[in-house]
């Protein structure tokens, strides 16, 4: 029984989807925007006063530091007292901060009022927020100040029960104001088409006829690339091999997925995201959906590995693309991960505002969830079709092969597939693939519409 359940765990069966837990990253989102000021810099002090004043109260001097070796800091003097380098000295080893012994004051090294011309502040008790992390893609802020207002309310809210285990464990407990600032830029972010063909498709040597067979059994109906090969020889006698489909599909969606993109919807006020797992290279993978669940109309299908802030961000931005203007009362309904509320922290800090309506959790236990849940049920479905288009191929091999599938699929369910909710119309109707019938013939008519709108070389 051991060796078969360790074949069976090396064998590329095809195997039902079971949920899997994945922790949302375990931070919460602060509101409030912290307050920009200018900052003004350290209070000015005098430090021979405070040398005469430390000897008159103590009976004896502050000493200059004894170094052990000499150091040169490339600030000359304490930027709040003026001390000489003499009275300075590193606090924290080769980090940077410097330490005047005269004012207690700490800085970094090289400081320079000239460069401290905005300070972030907490927006409870305006005290000047600190860094706590750099990140690659972010830094993390955080109020250190005990008197806090946002700090001494969270304390006051617990039970007794979290406040004996935050005594023990304090840092278990977010009681503190925090934010993050991000290090990425809305422009080139999402790029038209990230797939990069490895064929031309003008110069493939299989027929047209062949070509909308392929990607109808492989696109629409999900069967595998190499049941995909097998079906095309058992069938209509033509020999091709399951790479060969691969390097079709990834040249077809380059050219697709620009058109798919930058088509002007007419979209409604139902919009809806969510995430769902694929399985790239043996390793999870995450595919953020959008979704006009009135109109049937994938809006967004980033697939990426990392379930960040930046990755909800990317996928926004596909929505917003779509959009000829931003509509002031536009709203996403999403599920109780926090990135969507720092990505709309952060849009608004570019100027682009929306609502963020999330539903929580599989009980309707709050209003908002009761009031929007029927719209969270339509993008799982979505994941749901998706999932049973691609299970048979137990996964993609490559991020380049995930893209170029998950781009076809959005463009066959928003422009080929018939919904049962719109009376068996597909979402949008293009006029030049209303004479073909059949499905290959459509998939060869949209694909010629794709290249006609592609910009040509100079």
């Amino acid at each position: 029984m051991a060796q078969l359940a360790e074949i069976f765990d090396h064998s590329r069966l095809p195997r039902a989807d079971k949920p899997v837990f994945k922790r949302f990253n375990q931070f919460q989102v602060d509101e409030k925007l912290p307050l920009l000021q200018a900052d003004i810099g350290p209070e000015k002090l005098d430090y021979q006063q405070l040398l005469a004043e430390a000897l008159e109260k103590n009976g004896k001097p502050i000493l200059p530091v004894r170094r052990r070796k000499p150091v040169s800091f490339e600030t000359q003097a304490c930027p709040r007292c003026q001390a000489p380098q003499d009275y300075l000295y590193a606090n924290n080893g080769a980090g940077g901060q410097l330490k005047c012994k005269v004012c207690q004051f700490k800085f970094q090294d090289g400081y320079a009022e000239k460069n401290k011309t905005v300070a972030l502040r907490c927006p409870y008790c305006q005290n000047r927020l600190s860094i706590h992390n750099r990140r690659t893609k972010f830094d993390v802020w955080c109020c250190y100040n005990d008197k806090c207002s946002f700090r001494l309310g969270t304390i006051a809210s617990m039970s007794p029960a979290e406040v004996a285990d935050f005594n023990v464990h304090p840092t278990a407990h977010k009681v503190r104001y925090t934010w993050r600032t991000y290090n990425f830029e809305l422009k080139g972010i999402a790029p038209e088409s990230p797939i990069q063909a490895p064929v031309d498709l003008s110069r493939i040597q299989a027929s047209p006829e062949v070509l909308g067979l392929v990607l109808t059994y492989h696109i629409n109906y999900g069967l595998s690339a190499r049941r995909t090969a097998a079906i095309m020889y058992d069938i209509h006698g033509v020999k091709i091999s399951h790479q060969t489909i691969h390097n079709y599909e990834m040249a077809v969606a380059a050219v697709v997925r620009p058109f798919w993109a930058n088509y002007p919807y007419k979209l409604s006020d139902q919009i809806v995201g969510d995430e769902t797992y694929v399985r790239v290279k043996g390793k999870w993978n995450y595919i953020f959906y959008f979704y006009d669940a009135k109109c049937k109309l994938i809006l967004a299908d980033y697939v990426t590995p990392n379930r960040t802030t930046e990755s909800a961000v990317i996928a926004i931005i596909q929505v917003l693309q779509k959009m000829p203007k931003i509509p002031e009362n536009l709203n996403f309904v999403v599920d109780a991960n926090p990135i969507y509320q720092v990505a709309q922290i952060y849009f608004a800090q570019q100027g682009i505002k929306f609502g963020i309506h999330q539903v929580v959790g599989l009980e309707n236990k709050d209003e908002i969830s009761r009031e929007y849940r029927f719209l969270k049920q339509t993008i799982e479905r979505l994941n749901r079709s998706y999932k049973e288009n691609y299970r048979s191929s137990t996964g993609f091999g490559s991020a380049t092969g995930s893209a170029s599938y998950t781009a076809l699929y959005s463009a066959a369910y928003n422009f080929l597939r018939p919904h049962e909710a719109l009376r068996y119309r597909v979402p949008v109707e293009l006029p030049q693939l209303r004479p073909f019938e059949r499905m290959p013939d459509k998939w060869l008519a949209l694909i010629e519409l794709a290249q006609s709108q592609l910009p040509t070389a100079a």
